[in-house]
């Protein structure tokens, strides 16, 4: 009987997957890369470089378009991660180094914060002992507290010692790959090059810029992205193209928008970058160890989004002729309901998959969490900014995909999505205020 109730657990997985593939997530897909490729033609791109593992789907999807239509455009694949990129870069500007290490994420405690430096086990006693903190480590901190930890940690010897001391011995490695892939061709060769990634905040880009800058690479690269919320201090908005939404607007799309469940969808069958390494000559990638189970939903989700890409590419006589703002019209209502709404079997299958919203993976957790009525309504739009802001004292309990979460756990899931939206829209409205009145407005292709 457990070998049937697994094997029909399997069966249905692959059925939803399919569905889902085919309706929703294939044709957002589709619509992104031809959208990219479109632009990359126009704008002059000799080399597109998706970004890991958000671009694995991207990657696979752009190169059968551009063997197909016999594009000029050279699809790569860049294995990387904000862990990977950004530790050895940290002994270069230790402000911003500390800024990042000690930002907000769901169950973020000293340990996270630590491991994000690179700090081995050895070195975070010692740290925890200078700071007093000692039992402590793997206790949650409260965003009103992360500013008085981070100036601990600021404070700390041992921790700042070890902190540089590690982003050092990382950066050869990272140069000789970035180096190795033609990133520093654009110096030498005037090639066009840009990136290719899921967005949110844009941070990548910047990073990478300023690592390629270092390394003697004067032009910056530009960016194609699904959609960005915001964009780090200091950059050309220009550089920053936007396929659904932007910094500037599309305010509903961004509230029936899940940018976890994209992750989770949009993944690769291999685990995350963390570090580089040479080998026989050439520098490769050092992944983390993905589940079976993992990999297996990865491989189940490919077969159905390509299925989709490749039939819509049978369609497509030229790359100039794809009527982008179309298909993104009619593609919105489906990802809304999908992400938004969900059926409970959606919830069900797509709310297992694992997902981490910290810099490195830790305990395989669900995308939507089971939660009790109560945990629910501590989500809603009151409580839940009472909370941020420090006025109510209270831990909420938080799903990646809480829309996932209300649709499985609640018998009225209506009332729970209707007040989280309202939180969902005063925190997009309140963002998209503050970078209209710092930035102005901008529309993208």
């Amino acid at each position: 009987m457990e070998n049937r109730a697994v094997e029909n657990s399997a069966e249905k997985e692959s059925r939803v997957f399919e569905v889902v593939g085919t309706r929703v997530l294939g044709p957002a897909l589709n619509g992104f890369i031809v959208w990219v490729l479109k632009n990359a033609v126009r704008d002059g791109k000799k080399r597109l470089y998706f970004l890991a593992r958000d671009g694995y789907f991207m990657f696979r999807a752009a190169k059968l378009y551009a063997e197909k239509l016999s594009l000029p455009v050279e699809c790569r694949y860049l294995s990387c991660s904000r862990y990977s990129l950004r530790l050895p870069m940290f002994h270069l500007d230790k402000e911003e180094a500390m800024e990042y290490i000690c930002r907000d994420s769901i169950g973020v405690n000293l340990t996270r914060i630590m491991n994000r430096a690179g700090l081995e086990r050895e070195e975070q006693g010692r740290v925890l002992e200078e700071i007093k903190a000692v039992g402590r480590e793997n206790t949650p901190i409260p965003y009103v507290s992360l500013e008085e930890t981070k100036r601990k940690l600021a404070a700390s010897t041992a921790f700042m010692e070890a902190l540089v001391r590690h982003s050092r011995e990382a950066m050869p490695a990272l140069a000789g790959y970035l180096s190795q892939e033609g990133l520093l061709e654009g110096k030498k060769e005037g090639k066009e090059d840009a990136l290719v990634d899921s967005g949110w905040v844009g941070s990548m880009q910047k990073t990478l810029n300023r690592l390629l800058k270092h390394m003697g690479r004067e032009k910056e690269l530009e960016g194609y992205y699904w959609g960005l919320y915001e964009l780090p201090p200091g950059v050309a908005r220009e550089q920053y193209h936007c396929y659904y939404f932007s910094p500037e607007g599309q305010l509903r799309r961004k509230v029936y928008f899940n940018n976890n469940l994209f992750e989770a969808v949009f993944s690769a069958p291999h685990g995350m970058t963390i570090a580089y390494e040479e080998r026989d000559g050439r520098y490769a990638p050092v992944y983390t160890s993905v589940t079976d189970e993992r990999r297996k939903q990865m491989q189940r989700l490919e077969g159905s989004l390509l299925r989709y890409v490749r039939e819509a590419s049978e369609a497509l006589r030229d790359i100039d002729s794809a009527d982008c703002r179309r298909e993104k019209r009619r593609m919105a209502p489906l990802l809304k309901r999908f992400m938004g709404k969900p059926t409970r079997e959606e919830a069900e299958v797509f709310g297992r998959m694992f997902f981490c919203d910290d810099v490195l993976e830790y305990a395989h957790h669900p995308l939507a969490e089971l939660m009790t009525e109560k945990e629910l309504r501590a989500n809603h739009a009151i409580n839940k900014i009472l909370v941020m802001t420090g006025l109510r004292k209270e831990e909420i309990e938080e799903s990646a995909w809480f829309e996932g979460s209300a649709v499985m756990s609640s018998e009225r899931p209506g009332r729970h999505l209707f007040w989280y939206g309202i939180y969902k829209y005063l925190l997009h409205i309140r963002q998209m205020y503050m970078w209209r009145k710092s930035n102005g407005r901008k529309k993208d292709r």
